[in-house]
């Protein structure tokens, strides 16, 4: 396979944009067909890439500058994460009409992203990362500028810290490649400014952040992309950190930390999910939910919370790719969708997450009291699941938009994928953990190995699919009722911290100081402006720190 090879997964959907571009210019719209070819083009080459060869492959296209290379690479990490972006963006792309202009945009996006997850140094990363979330702001603006999205300033300031933290292990450790980076470089401080990086990109936070405001915009295509191509890429940032600290971060603190925060993180989601009034408003909170559990298990530290991580991140894109083509109405899709979020067994969901629990448990200590709230946490999404079913549909999106039969069978999927979870993670997890962690774990396709137990995952899971299957099929419809139930409960000073919030948004500037600190204004002539404009800035940020 020639070196060159590594660039296609961003080359490919790169290409097909400057195609529909040159095209548009004279009023040709080449439509879905062109944008499906650059889509399902980046998730072939990286297919063929990694199949063909199964080990890490390289490609130099000269320095950056002060001793930063531009170079891809194409290992297991990023083979796993490059599916996780490449695969939901395509299904979107396929199937939900936009103007050529929107398809560009996103096709754009989704090569920045492909660059980031292939980029060899942290510097690259950060101006890819920083292009990838640009675009999604220009996309959700271009398709509605009033509804929900996530702050410019913010996002960029992401990839601005990761940038920072680049330049110190420039300094520090004479190199910022993930490969090459000395363990002593990778000092608290530094992983400080990486994981605040992470948490930023993909809104890692307890409280509603982006990933589950977009949900309420009254369409969904420019919300999907943005969800499917920067929403991965914090939790890429946490895993490459493993690579860059010998399979640990600095201190086991960041470990505990961070595994907390996950667990509140997926708990705010099931909070919400829980009291929703909406149908809308409950799946709004799934993505926010899978990164949650996925966080909390990734930041373990252990070979099998970091594989149970990935797994629950995989089925996290998965279902992020139904979401946005599932209509808001009560139907066997939704049925199936929200069975398949929640966890119900034998999903792949359930799987991922009671490996993951399991591995809170054998690491011990403080670590099994987070399993214990990470189950607490699962039970009340079992419990909010079960009343989203009969919720109001709330606002939907255009019917054009929907697939239902697709998102069915992309969310059964996931389902009937539960009993082949030790297969998952011997072909899928398992390579990238190896990479990233001494030891690795096992590749048995059939069975779960831990360092307590063995998880015989097929002959456990294929009974509980039929049961499952003959439960449905003496229900049959009576599942789905439309009626609303009763939110199980409230959080205690829920209206009061809402009201403060309220009062804090609501606060302004005296008139006279307004032209000085007015930020929105300034991020809405930056996102607004002509594209020149904001690649002229990528350029200069990726000039200022290589200098």
């Amino acid at each position: 396979m020639p070196s060159v090879a590594v660039a296609g997964p961003t080359l490919v959907p790169l290409l097909v944009a400057a195609v529909i571009t040159t095209f548009g210019f004279f009023h040709i719209d080449l439509g879905r067909g062109a944008a499906a070819i650059g889509a399902w083009g980046a998730v072939a080459a990286l297919l063929v890439l990694w199949i063909s060869v199964r080990s890490t492959q390289e490609l130099t296209l000269g320095p950056l500058g002060y001793g930063s290379t531009l170079n891809l690479r194409v290992d297991a990490i990023a083979f796993a994460f490059g599916l996780m972006v490449a695969a939901p963006s395509a299904v979107v792309l396929t199937l939900q009409p936009r103007t050529w202009q929107e398809t560009s945009l996103a096709l754009v996006g989704l090569a920045a992203a492909m660059a980031a997850i292939e980029a060899g140094g942290i510097v690259l990363t950060a101006v890819a990362g920083g292009t990838a979330a640009t675009l999604a702001v220009l996309l959700l603006d271009a398709e509605d500028i009033r509804a929900p999205r996530p702050r410019w300033s913010v996002m960029l300031a992401a990839w601005l810290a990761l940038a920072w933290a680049g330049v110190i292990l420039q300094v520090l450790g004479g190199t910022a490649v993930y490969a090459a980076v000395p363990v002593a470089a990778l000092t608290a401080p530094v992983f400080t400014l990486l994981a605040m990086a992470a948490l930023l990109a993909s809104g890692l936070f307890p409280w509603r952040s982006w990933p589950a405001q977009v949900w309420a915009r009254p369409s969904l295509r420019a919300a999907g992309m943005a969800i499917c191509t920067v929403y991965p890429l914090g939790f890429y940032l946490l895993v490459r950190a493993y690579e860059m600290g010998d399979g640990h971060y600095p201190r086991q603190l960041f470990n505990v930390v961070l595994s907390v925060l996950g667990v509140l993180v997926a708990l705010g989601a099931a909070v919400r999910a829980q009291g929703a009034e909406t149908r809308r408003e409950f799946l709004g909170e799934v993505v926010p939910g899978f990164g949650g559990f996925a966080l909390m298990t990734i930041a373990l530290g252990t070979p099998l919370g970091l594989a149970a991580g990935l797994i629950t991140l995989a089925t996290g894109s998965a279902i992020a790719a139904c979401l946005p083509i599932l209509p808001d109405r009560a139907g066997l899709a939704s049925l199936v969708t929200i069975a398949a979020a929640v966890g119900l067994p034998p999903g792949l969901a359930f799987g991922a997450r009671l490996v993951g629990l399991e591995s809170t448990f054998e690491g011990g200590n403080l670590l099994g009291l987070i399993g214990l709230a990470g189950a607490g946490t699962w039970a009340l999404w079992m419990v909010g699941g079960a009343r989203a079913i009969g919720l109001p549909a709330g606002r939907g999106h255009p019917v054009g938009e929907t697939f239902p039969s697709v998102a069915m069978a992309i969310a059964g999927l996931t389902v009937l994928a539960g009993p082949a979870i030790a297969a998952f993670q011997a072909g899928f997890a398992a390579p990238a953990v190896g990479d990233v962690m001494p030891g690795g774990i096992g590749t048995n396709p059939t069975l779960v190995v831990t360092v307590s137990t063995v998880l015989p995952a097929l002959t456990l899971f294929v009974p509980l699919l039929l049961i499952a299957a003959i439960f449905y099929a003496l229900a049959g419809t009576s599942l789905i009722r439309g009626q609303p139930r009763a939110v199980p409960f409230s959080v205690p000073g829920g209206l009061y911290v809402e009201r403060w919030r309220a009062r804090l948004r609501g606060a302004t500037v005296p008139e006279e100081y307004r032209s000085l600190v007015n930020l929105r204004a300034i991020e809405s002539v930056v996102a607004g402006g002509r594209p020149l404009l904001w690649m002229a800035a990528l350029v200069a940020l990726a000039f200022a720190v290589t200098r």
